[in-house]
């Protein structure tokens, strides 16, 4: 006996032994916990008939296939953006994959499956009119559906731009089927892209700045090529590289001056191949960038190494749409700076920090102690708005609380939100089980009409709590403290933790500039500016309380796209259903409760580019020699129907349930 079939054995044995247990527990409740009268143990041979099934559903077994010959055949058609290129060399101009695809699908004849992101069942009159726009190639959701459909042979008609090719290895001998794969394309269209742009967030005016961009190929694509940086139609920098080998990236590094628009906004800059190829979709990308002669934004000064800066300035950034200028120190009047991308791990002087302080309209104060510089100290002690993460008492250094000793212990977060301007924001809170505890917390005597986001106690238990932050307003200016340590390992175990800490500091930050209105409107706006292609576009309303967003947008030649209200989720993002490629243009205005709150206009793009365009595709016979797994010796192991996707289990269970209620009506039980 192989192993496929011993196997086997041992999956029957324990649905046995398991029928056995169900039998013992229905007679032991019909004969000990139902009231006696006639017809019990026929009661009890339809209530184990039906744990039987269950039970066989859970094991599911196969049902056996007599023979291979009259078998259904199925074509399993890619529906990719990819299919949307030309056909090649060998088919007449003009034609695309996806029409060679349709008339393949044809000549198969039978039922057709299209897969690309998801799987779906498609008529095959009702192909031609298909448009393929899915953004991946996954065939395994689709062999496994011919599988369980009872498909004895699988026509997979693809341009062979398949991503799961080695799952689809690793499953094809258990599946059962005879798979045959027709590729619609003879060999790769010649095609460079621009696979990656990298840019910092935000620019100085009238002071250099890098944009990075890649570009790949496919095989037969040679040659030296040009990319190129414009504003609108004037072109700020290019520079040539040579075409990259298959798989690999070759990196260009484009150096321009920008232009700040009157008092700083954002930017739209794009990035091409010059000349183009036969694959316009991604040869251009978009990137967004905030520049301003000196950009005011959010300063972030961290005076001892923690993990707190890495975390905390993408939130940031994310919450309000501002550039964040972080700097860590590791020397007094030395400094190396904070963030992501190309703007991180630069030197910096006294001097610099000072300037970004000043121009500042956020600052954060991290480790800010008795040991920090005069100017540290006159920002915590005067700053409009400030965001501090005191070592000492907090008066020492100006701040408007007074703060013990910390006490270490495990400071976990308290389940229920107290009164204040946030807690619509903050309410409801995820599971405080699986957020590690605070390592040490403040004591605190907060000023009169301070209040606190949240609170934290020692143990689980409850008990006496106190808050991880304080929140107050002195005349016009706005201040957080925060009295607790190590708030990054929220975000650094992911799940409910890095939410939490996502929605508080955008929550608090976002209060802290409410009523800068220039700033609060930067909170309403698209998560990402460039979108990747075929995605829903995330709206952020971050630290407004805002229950909607309405939202319009045009196209850049000024067609509306949407025109919609959105509810908010989670107290500060909407989510607009995705849009075709192109630039857009949106007007954005926030409510609470039916009244604005806030309002904002801006831009955003949609990228045409897709890794589809340039996938690698795999040869013809690849597919057919994964499936030969399946041995003389094991004739029926992965073949025939799996009996969850007949409907005869389900009409046994529906049948004997309504005939054992019925008995059981009629013989006076319940």
């Amino acid at each position: 006996m192989g192993d496929a079939n011993a196997m086997n054995f041992v999956n029957w044995l324990l649905y046995g032994l398991a029928a056995l247990a169900a039998l013992g527990v229905v007679g032991f409740v019909y004969r000990r916990r139902e009231t006696a009268g006639p017809g019990r143990s026929l009661l009890v041979v339809f209530r184990w008939l039906v744990l039987a099934v269950v039970l066989l559903l859970l094991f599911d077994p196969r049902l056996p296939a007599a023979s291979r010959v009259g078998r259904r055949t199925m074509a399993l058609v890619d529906g990719s953006l990819s299919m949307q290129l030309p056909a090649g060399a060998a088919a007449p101009r003009g034609t695309t994959r996806w029409q060679r695809a349709v008339a393949e699908a044809r000549r198969v004849g039978g039922p057709v499956l299209v897969f690309g992101d998801a799987t779906r069942p498609v008529r095959p009159d009702s192909l031609a009119a298909l448009v393929p726009t899915a953004g991946e190639s996954r065939l395994l959701p689709a062999l496994q559906a011919a599988s369980e459909a009872g498909v004895g042979r699988a026509v997979v008609i693809t341009d062979g731009g398949i991503q799961d090719t080695a799952s689809v290895a690793r499953w094809l001998p258990r599946l059962g089927l005879d798979v045959e794969m027709r590729r619609v394309v003879d060999a790769p269209v010649p095609n460079r892209a621009l696979a990656e742009v990298e840019a910092a967030p935000w620019a100085e005016g009238a002071k250099p700045f890098s944009v990075r961009a890649s570009v790949a190929a496919t095989p037969g694509t040679s040659g030296p090529v040009t990319v190129v940086v414009r504003q609108g139609a004037k072109v700020l920098a290019q520079q040539a590289v040579n075409t990259p080998a298959p798989g690999r990236l070759q990196a260009a590094t484009l150096t321009f001056t920008p232009e700040a628009p009157k008092g700083g906004g954002v930017v739209r800059y794009d990035v091409s191949i010059q000349g183009g190829d036969d694959v316009p979709a991604d040869d251009a990308r978009s990137i967004y960038v905030f520049v301003g002669e000196h950009p005011a934004g959010i300063a972030l000064i961290s005076f001892q190494p923690d993990w707190e800066p890495r975390f905390l300035a993408p939130v940031l950034e994310q919450a309000l749409g501002l550039p964040v200028r972080g700097f860590l120190q590791i020397a007094p009047g030395r400094y190396v700076t904070v963030g992501s991308g190309l703007e991180s791990g630069h030197a910096a002087t006294d001097a610099d920090v000072r300037r970004a302080l000043a121009e500042a309209e956020l600052v954060v104060l991290h480790a800010v102690g008795p040991a920090a510089p005069a100017w540290a100290k006159d920002a915590a002690r005067s700053g409009a708005r400030v965001l501090a993460f005191p070592t000492g008492s907090g008066a020492d250094v100006g701040l408007p609380v007074t703060l013990g000793s910390p006490i270490q212990a495990e400071w976990y977060l308290a389940p229920e939100v107290p009164p204040s301007p946030l807690a619509p924001l903050l309410t409801p809170l995820p599971s405080t089980d699986g957020i590690p505890p605070l390592g040490s917390l403040h004591p605190v005597q907060p000023p009169a009409g301070s209040w606190a986001p949240l609170m934290a106690g020692r143990g689980r238990r409850g008990g006496a709590a106190s808050p991880i932050a304080v929140a107050g307003t002195t005349g016009d200016r706005r201040w957080v403290v925060a009295t607790g340590d190590g708030y990054w390992q929220w975000a650094f175990r992911g799940g409910d933790g890095r939410d939490l800490y996502r929605r508080l500091w955008s929550a608090l930050a976002g209060w802290l500039v409410q009523e800068r209105r220039p700033l609060a409107a930067a909170a309403i706006r698209p998560v990402e500016r460039s979108v990747p292609r075929g995605e829903p576009i995330r709206w952020s309303a971050a630290g407004l309380a805002a229950d909607s967003v309405r939202l319009r947008v045009q196209t850049e030649a000024g067609a509306a796209a949407a025109d919609t209200a959105l509810p908010v989720a989670r107290g500060d993002t909407a989510t607009l259903a995705a849009l075709a490629p192109g630039h857009y243009r949106y007007q954005a205005r926030a409510f609470s409760g039916g009244k604005p709150v806030a309002s904002a206009d801006g831009a955003f793009t949609v990228e045409s580019y897709s890794p589809e365009f340039i996938r690698p595709l795999v040869a013809s016979g690849a597919l057919r020699a994964a499936g030969t797994g399946l041995g003389p010796e094991e004739p029926a192991h992965g073949q025939g129907r799996p009996i969850h996707a007949t409907p005869i289990p389900y009409i046994l269970i529906l049948l004997l349930l309504s005939t054992e209620w019925v008995l059981r009506r009629r013989w006076g039980l319940r």
